[in-house]
């Protein structure tokens, strides 16, 4: 799947949401609205919490997604997938925003992209707290519960941003300009979207995140009319090597386009 034709990615998407909707109803077993998840709780490394959720989410996943396609498995939650490939691969955060999770926030989301040859060609992020789902595949166009998303709009008027406050104030230091704070989205796939939703002109992440982070967001938006680029105008490619991420940004192409020549200028 090198090179997957658009019929191909057609039948991926249907396998994807038919799967996407079985892992929600997983996590969904342990999620309580306003309350401290029924799932047990350890922590990782450096201090991020991972849930019996989180871990039973990827154990379906990887099961049953090479089950139906046979595809490769990247995950945030498997070490040992960290080996960096260009084959075709689901890569995979079973919870995206554990933290929102266990303390029964509701942005909090499953997420499962595809990458063939290092390109995001289709990712699904379920939100099951808000009954949501988000899809794509490329040149197919995006989804939302099944209705058509459209492209996202030139902004008019005072740029609008959602992301970390020192990420926000860092670009508008850079690009000569005020961002106005959006409504704050603690699981980072979900806030890349934020732009498809119309909640901000822009999505910011802070260096650290992971392919596994950004995928699936990544078809999505592009489906929109939209890009998700790293800050310093370096290329952004997926290795599926477990390597963390500088900052990001997402949004309409246009609105990227311009601050990547304003950056690149400042740099020169």
């Amino acid at each position: 799947m090198a090179g997957p034709a658009s019929t191909d990615l057609a039948a991926l998407h249907r396998h994807l949401l038919a799967v996407i909707a079985e892992a929600s109803a997983i996590a969904m077993a342990d999620y309580r609205p306003g309350r401290r998840t029924s799932a047990e709780i350890s922590w990782k490394e450096g201090g991020s919490p991972v849930t019996g959720a989180d871990l039973a989410v990827d154990a379906f996943l990887a099961e049953r997604l090479p089950r139906g396609v046979p595809l490769a498995y990247h995950s945030e939650e498997q070490p040992e997938s960290w080996q960096g490939t260009r084959e075709a691969a689901y890569v995979v955060d079973p919870i995206d925003g554990t933290r929102d999770f266990l303390e029964g926030g509701e942005a909090w989301c499953v997420v499962i992209g595809v990458v063939a040859g290092g390109v995001p060609v289709a990712g699904v992020l379920a939100v099951p707290a808000r009954q949501q789902v988000f899809s794509a595949w490329r040149g197919g166009g995006a989804w939302l519960n099944g209705e058509p998303l459209g492209a996202i709009p030139s902004p008019a008027g005072p740029l609008r941003a959602t992301g970390p406050r020192g990420a926000l104030d860092f670009l508008a230091g850079r690009i000569g300009q005020p961002l106005e704070q959006a409504a704050a989205v603690p699981a980072l796939a979900h806030r890349l979207l934020a732009p498809v939703k119309g909640q901000a002109d822009l999505a910011l992440a802070r260096a650290g995140g992971h392919d596994w982070d950004i995928a699936a967001a990544h078809a999505i938006l592009a489906e929109c009319g939209g890009s998700l680029e790293r800050i310093d105008g370096q290329p952004l490619t997926y290795e599926l090597a477990g390597r963390t991420l500088p900052p990001l940004m997402a949004g309409e192409t246009g609105l990227i386009d311009k601050i990547r020549s304003t950056l690149l200028t400042d740099s020169a």
